[in-house]
């Protein structure tokens, strides 16, 4: 092996993160509905996603992905009863297009992601 063949040789400094790449809509409704209401190290975590080509990538293998997904849970539920209390219908399911049913189209792309 030459000199200038040993150089371009590259060995892995670590494994990648395992995640997801959030679309720029996606990420902003997660963050901003998520990050403020929850605070703290979850908003933080969100707000360190670095920006790829097509939008955020969300780590899922990070240890805060769990409360992640308990603060979506409990916005999901959280708008479902705003869309209880606006159309008088008691749904199991979120309705179309409704923010609950994006948190929770969210919500499964995320955990489907996780280790």
């Amino acid at each position: 092996m030459s000199r200038r063949q040993a150089k371009n040789l590259r060995f892995p400094q670590g494994r990648d993160p395992i995640g997801l790449i959030l679309d720029n809509d996606d990420y902003k409704l997660l963050a901003g509905t998520i990050g403020p209401c929850h605070g703290g190290d979850i908003e933080d975590f969100l707000a360190a996603a670095p920006v790829v080509t097509g939008g955020r990538f969300i780590t899922t293998d990070h240890p805060l992905i769990e409360e992640v997904l308990g603060a979506v849970g409990v916005e999901v539920r959280g708008y479902m009863k705003i869309d209880h209390e606006h159309d008088g219908v008691l749904r199991v399911i979120p309705r179309r297009g409704s923010i609950a049913e994006r948190l929770l189209v969210l919500y499964v792309m995320l955990e489907r992601h996780m280790l």
